[in-house]
């Protein structure tokens, strides 16, 4: 009798902890994929707005109707979305990584 017990118990707690370990597995590449999808985001606005930025820097006075005040502010704006993309850079590299680890 002693050791049915202990065999249930032994088989509920495996079956528990893959369970949890599965759950586990499956958040982490969905907020890797989110994560890898905020990234490219924000490299396509950067890009876009250093773009804008270099395309207005010789106008003089308005360009297009906005105000060359505008450009400090795009420029600023780019270059200040490299503080949100090298940790997400980071992430990527380190999820590559753990990917490659894995099929070796």
């Amino acid at each position: 009798m002693l050791t049915t017990i202990t065999t249930t118990t032994t088989t509920t707690t495996t079956t528990t902890t893959t369970a949890a370990t599965a759950v586990g597995v499956s958040q982490a590449a969905v907020y890797g994929a989110i994560g890898v999808v905020i990234l490219i985001m924000l490299l396509i606005a950067k890009e876009l707005l250093s773009a804008y930025g270099d395309e207005s820097e010789g106008e003089s006075g308005r360009a297009e109707g906005v105000f060359v005040d505008t450009h400090a502010k795009v420029k600023s704006l780019a270059t200040n979305l490299s503080a949100a993309i090298y940790p997400l850079l980071f992430s990527f590299a380190l999820i590559v990584f753990v990917k490659v680890v894995e099929v070796l």
